[in-house]
């Protein structure tokens, strides 16, 4: 897997970071992203100060993905019930 340097700009500041060269569209794509969200918080709070403006929206992200995390797991175990219920039924089903 070969590693590509590439220059990522968020919120005005330039970013040397280095990933695999068949994810570099992905990262610029993500960094777009990261660069709207900061600027819709800026919008909506008046933050001027960077620092403040980066940890408050990784702290955003951070629940949002705890809240997406949660969710799978309840998805996984409704899942799970259902398919102990199938195999539930066909069992009785089939020793008829």
């Amino acid at each position: 897997m070969s590693l590509k340097s590439l220059d990522i700009e968020v919120f005005g500041r330039l970013i040397k970071v280095n990933c695999p060269d068949k994810n570099s569209s992905d990262l610029y794509y993500i960094a777009n992203i990261l660069n709207k969200r900061l600027e819709d918080l800026q919008e909506k709070t008046g933050v001027t100060n960077i620092e403040q403006l980066i940890f408050i929206t990784a702290l955003n992200i951070s629940y949002e993905l705890e809240l997406e995390k949660q969710k799978s797991i309840h998805c996984v175990k409704h899942f799970k019930s259902r398919m102990l219920n199938l195999n539930q039924m066909l069992d009785l089903a089939l020793n008829k």
